[in-house]
């Protein structure tokens, strides 16, 4: 016993905190309880005297506040925090310490498990029975926005059920509502209380109570019904995103709506557009003597009013967006509790801008990727600076067409990554564009680069946001002491390049899952409540564009997004251990699906034969994506014309050619991308026609043969010879099914669709 008695003083000794060690020694030597119970206070630990404590912040605010209080509790919540102490004139933030908060009143033995959801549910106190859906599924409220939406998502899990709105919420079996004060404390809050006759959500604001129908709906699509419990939840951290590359790769409006609305499914919050960017490898094009500035690909992907000298406009030709289309998309995100983070991209990766602006490329110094000069706006001419300030305006100051601003209530991101120019033009520069977003109102955000460009030059800190991308570019603490709030966006982590060698998140979800935390990038671990850590944002990189594309399009890495979200949003929303392995979250994940009503999913590829009779023919049929077999019997061509097209099926989603303008069958996508075979419709006699495609690939066959040979090509088309690609080539296309023979000039026997084997 006194052995024992001993090796327990011995322990405690060591725990404490001893006179003569440094602030930061005795910040990570703190004796703290492993559990505390809802309702009571966090003790401060001791420290030796001279030396100042104070509780630095939790990863989950909502449960222990910055005064030390603890909320009740319906489960155990492990929360992280960390304190800050003050000695002999040092001040240091301690490593994280893991507490566990108990409820004051568990859960009776033998009651419900918390129902399997992407992400977790927080807090989760069972009962006995559950929820099922009945042959009516009364809904309550019409106020909320998206409450029609619910239904139709609910009538999409239960086809046979009877979904419809009502004013009472007495009769109602799924009851959505407000609360009235703000005593969730998060804004992305919401209780679920369920019952045998009833379920009743109720969030702290719409986004909340949103939250929770994806909740609600995931349980349903995995076990159709409810089990009976009640059920608390909120994020762990507020910016949980994705980020976008839509200037190098075409992405329609409905891709991005649909994109909105899987990452409302996980619950992310934070969808980065990058609006305009180029092809970086200049080098490709000067080292073939040729001149990026005319011939790179460079894309500003929204309508705007701004034009060159010689009329050179500012807006991209081949894929644009209307102001009152963004405008359209912005709401839309918003009303599912998503917000879209615009990027114009300076001074580099600014192709776009120097091209209406040549007069304004950078002049100065490089430290190196000379023959990139081109995409480099003159950071140091403060004509510059005026220009980039003319373009955000058009966009931050009241449009009078909309009637507001196009970005009103987005945070605006303001690029600034990659300038191989000197370090004091860019940082005045930097400072410049930041200065000016906040001026005008909005939260601006950055790409960190000012470890590698360090000067003299103040760079504004208050009030902005910056991702934390690399190790050779900004590094984690030095952002946070120079007052910036930071997202972990570390490329080596974080970073997707789609089907490169290179920057592949999606290779590594497993790894993410099981091991990566958000509050630490490259060797550098932030503490995980640390109020300046926003959270985390995965970004899609279109690197391959111009003469390295390969054809891809959405659907190619709809799955490569979906999963990167479900990984990602797993470590963001809930605690930091996750509560199953990786293969059954992953099986948990097909089985939820990506959300009742998401276009990618829907698919009719079996239709019955159709004699059409004469042409053009209306199918009205929505387009059919890949796995599908189309077979047009008795196809002939009366008559080709030399460059002029010929539509065998049409629609929203592209065109399939009988003939294209060179003579050759091929098909164009909606978002652009054109391929073609090496083969040609007979004049005057009959084949049969089949294409066969799955997602990657789509074959042509002419009476049984398979045509093996097929080009891209691509969408930079100031040289189409040096654009053509017959390597590696992704040909994913979805089958526009509107209109049969729109301008063939010649009949059609029949056609059916069949999956493909």
């Amino acid at each position: 016993m006194i052995k024992k008695l001993l090796i327990l003083s011995l322990l405690a000794l060591a725990a404490t905190p001893l006179p003569g060690q440094s602030a930061k020694e005795v910040a990570d030597s703190l004796t703290l309880p492993a559990e505390l119970t809802g309702g009571s206070r966090l003790p401060l630990p001791a420290v030796p005297g001279g030396a100042k404590i104070q509780l630095g912040g939790a990863d989950f605010e909502q449960i222990i506040s910055k005064d030390g209080s603890v909320r009740h509790v319906l489960s155990d919540v492990p929360v992280r925090i960390f304190f800050t102490v003050t000695k002999d004139g040092q001040t240091a933030q301690s490593k994280d310490y893991d507490i566990t908060i108990k409820p004051a009143d568990p859960a009776a033995e033998n009651a419900n498990p918390k129902p399997a959801t992407i992400p977790t549910i927080l807090q989760w106190k069972g009962s006995k029975g559950e929820w099922k859906p009945g042959p009516q599924i009364r809904v309550y409220n019409a106020a909320l926005p998206n409450a029609k939406d619910f239904c139709h998502e609910l009538r999409s899990l239960f086809p046979s059920s009877k979904v419809k709105l009502v004013n009472d919420a007495k009769q109602a079996d799924i009851c959505l509502s407000l609360l009235s004060e703000a005593s969730l404390q998060a804004n992305e809050a919401y209780t679920m209380k369920i019952t045998p006759d009833k379920i009743r959500i109720i969030g702290h604001s719409p986004t909340g109570t949103y939250w929770g129908t994806r909740t609600l709906l995931q349980i349903l699509a995995h076990q159709g019904a409810v089990p009976c419990g009640e059920a608390a939840d909120f994020p762990r951290y507020a910016v949980r995103g994705c980020m976008l590359d839509i200037a190098r790769t075409h992405y329609s409006l409905q891709d991005l709506r649909d994109l909105v609305d899987l990452m409302a499914w996980y619950k992310m919050n934070d969808l980065h557009l990058v609006i305009n960017n180029n092809y970086i490898f200049h080098e490709n094009y000067v080292d073939t003597g040729r001149d990026p500035l005319k011939e790179s690909y460079a894309a500003f992907r929204l309508e705007s009013k701004v034009k060159g000298k010689d009329g050179t406009p500012l807006t991209a030709q081949d894929l644009s967006y209307s102001k009152k289309d963004f405008r359209a998309l912005i709401n839309y995100a918003k009303e599912r509790g998503v917000n879209i983070v615009p990027e114009f991209d300076t001074p580099g990766h600014a192709l776009s801008f120097t091209r209406v602006r040549p007069d304004l490329i950078y002049q100065g110094p490089m430290r190196n990727h000379g023959k990139r000069r081109c995409e480099m706006l003159d950071a140091a001419n403060p004509e510059t600076l005026q220009f980039v300030k003319g373009v955000f305006d058009e966009y931050l100051l009241k449009d009078k067409k909309l009637g507001r601003p196009v970005f009103d209530g987005c945070v605006i991101h303001v690029g600034s990554d990659e300038f191989f120019g000197a370090a004091e033009d860019y940082r005045k520069y930097t400072n410049g564009v930041l200065s000016h977003v906040l001026k005008r109102g909005y939260t601006p955000r950055v790409w960190g680069s000012l470890s590698a460009k360090k000067g003299k030059t103040p760079v504004v800190s208050k009030g902005v946001q910056m991702n934390i991308w690399s190790k050779d570019w900004m590094l984690p603490q030095e952002a946070i002491n120079q007052g910036y709030d930071i997202i972990n966006t570390f490329d080596r982590d974080l970073y997707i390049v789609p089907f490169a060698n290179y920057y592949r998140m999606d290779r590594n979800h497993k790894g993410i899952y099981e091991n990566w935390q958000p509050n630490k990038m490259w060797n550098q671990q932030i503490p995980a409540g640390h109020p300046q850590l926003l959270g985390a944002t995965f970004a899609v990189w279109n690197d391959l564009c111009d003469i390295r594309h390969r054809g891809y399009g959405m659907l190619d890495i709809w799955d490569l997004l979906a999963g990167s979200m479900n990984t990602l949003c797993a470590k963001l929303w809930g605690a930091q251990q996750q509560a199953i392995p990786f293969d059954r979250h992953r099986a948990l994940a097909q089985s939820i699906g990506h959300g009742p009503s998401l276009t990618p999913q829907k698919n009719n590829n079996n239709w019955q034969p159709i004699t059409p009779g004469k042409l053009p023919t209306a199918l009205r049929r929505q387009g059919v994506r890949p796995p599908y077999h189309l077979t047009i019997q008795g196809l002939k061509l009366t008559k080709a014309t030399p460059g002029q097209e010929q539509a065998l099926l049409s629609g929203p989603d592209g065109v399939l050619l009988g003939v294209m303008k060179d003579g050759t069958i091929g098909f164009r996508r909606a978002d652009g991308m054109e391929f073609s075979w090496d083969a040609k419709l007979p004049e005057g006699r009959e084949v049969k026609l089949e294409l066969i495609a799955t997602l990657g690939k789509t074959r042509l066959f002419i009476d049984g043969k398979e045509i093996e040979k097929m080009t891209l090509n691509n969408y930079n088309s100031i040289d189409e010879n040096f654009n053509k690609r017959t390597r590696d080539i992704i040909s994913t296309f979805i089958l526009p099914a509107k209109t049969l023979g729109e301008t063939f000039q010649g009949t059609i026997k029949n056609l059916q669709l069949t999956p493909a084997k």
